[in-house]
């Protein structure tokens, strides 16, 4: 009885990376990629029009917290203060003046996450 030895497929050059032992999926993760994180996010200066000399620099997230800490000091709350952190965030600077002067606060940029790379 003659038995004949398994054969092999045929090798096609674009299905290289499907090779003995190689998976083309696997190939990919081994490569560790090595971008530096560069700070994008801006922060803003937010003073205190109500007491001198309280300003805090934050992010953009922080500053609906922040301003709202110092209204609870006064014994009070607004919905204004997202609408404060909206406009900011979506560069809207006209809606910042305006909602900043009602809750006595005001919102400058202190640096930029372009500046950071």
């Amino acid at each position: 009885m003659n038995i004949a030895p398994p054969q092999r497929a045929p090798s096609h050059s674009g299905l290289s990376s499907f090779g003995k032992g190689r998976n083309r999926f696997r190939l990919r993760s081994r490569h560790k990629r090595t971008h530096r994180a560069v700070a994008t996010s801006t922060i803003y200066q937010i003073a205190d029009l109500l007491h001198e000399g309280r300003t805090v620099r934050v992010a953009g997230d922080d500053i609906v917290t922040t301003v709202s800490a110092w209204l609870a000091e006064l014994g009070t709350q607004s919905p204004m203060v997202e609408d404060l952190a909206h406009a900011v965030c979506t560069d809207d600077w006209p809606a910042v003046y305006v909602i900043g002067e009602r809750l006595s606060v005001d919102v400058t940029v202190a640096a930029s996450g372009e500046e950071h790379r």
